[in-house]
């Protein structure tokens, strides 16, 4: 019989662990909320069967609306993990999956929006862009201008419990930050790229290539393949990161749901 089991033990996380890392990339986001700072504002449930780990989600809780993620080796299981988070979530969340996973959601919860995105993978080479601008890294003394910069563009993935997670380059012209990039997960198999943004004024200038080479170059000598998401119809993004080196490797849907036994499209 299956059971749930809230994972606090360090044998249970590592035993998670290992179940994820067998494919780290489509695991990314559960996986990632299992290694620090993620851990701190996660909640991470495991499905034993006989003891052994047969599917993990978790809901993150560092934004407003939160966000669900879950992985598991079959629709049975995926199921029994979807209901057992609902328990958790008051109404409305939050939930990046591929097309089928997205449609067993829809059996449990309204669909308030939809966006298609593509994750895309790069092992870096070293220094990729060869233009004028220079990234530099974001130093701690320099959060406040990075949080600033993020809340004046008004990020979606943003907060500032992400710049402990990795590190941050950006570009500044008179003192202010018109560019940056960082990371949004880092584990010992893989980082995921993201908060690329620049400065509307700024654009069509290189800074955001300089900033994400920067990035995936100090990444690369740590060992990571790298890996980001962007949304199907940025054409200009995909192009960039095609220089960069990133192949697309799959889509998925980025929704925002409420908790209802409805799955009426309203996007």
């Amino acid at each position: 019989m299956m059971q749930f089991k809230v994972v606090v033990s360090p044998g249970l996380r590592k035993a998670c662990r290992e179940y994820l890392a067998r494919d780290f990339i489509t695991n990314v986001l559960v996986l990632g909320d299992l290694y620090s700072p993620l851990l701190r504002v996660s909640t991470v449930y495991a499905a034993l069967d006989e003891g052994k780990v047969v599917g993990v989600f978790s809901i993150y809780r560092a934004f407003s609306t939160p966000s669900l993620v879950f992985a598991a080796d079959t629709s049975e299981v995926k199921r029994a993990l979807i209901e057992k988070a609902l328990n958790h979530v008051d109404k409305e969340f939050i939930s990046l999956s591929p097309p089928d996973e997205a449609d067993l959601l829809k059996d449990y919860a309204t669909v308030l929006q939809c966006r298609h995105e593509q994750h895309m993978l790069a092992e870096p080479p070293e220094h990729a862009y060869h233009g004028s601008a220079r990234a530099i890294r974001v130093k701690r003394s320099e959060l406040e201008l990075l949080n600033r910069f993020y809340v004046e563009h008004h990020s979606e993935a943003w907060t500032l419990i992400q710049f402990r997670t990795g590190p941050y380059y950006c570009v500044k012209h008179e003192g202010r930050i018109v560019s940056a990039a960082g990371v949004h997960i880092v584990t010992p198999q893989i980082a995921q790229l993201g908060n690329i943004i620049t400065d509307e004024a700024f654009r069509n200038r290189g800074f955001a290539t300089a900033c994400t080479d920067a990035l995936m170059t100090d990444l690369a000598r740590r060992g990571r393949i790298v890996g980001l998401y962007v949304r199907i119809d940025n054409a200009p993004a995909i192009h960039m990161y095609e220089k960069l080196g990133f192949v697309k490797k799959r889509e998925v849907d980025f929704l925002i749901l409420r908790k209802e036994h409805q799955n009426v499209l309203t996007n």
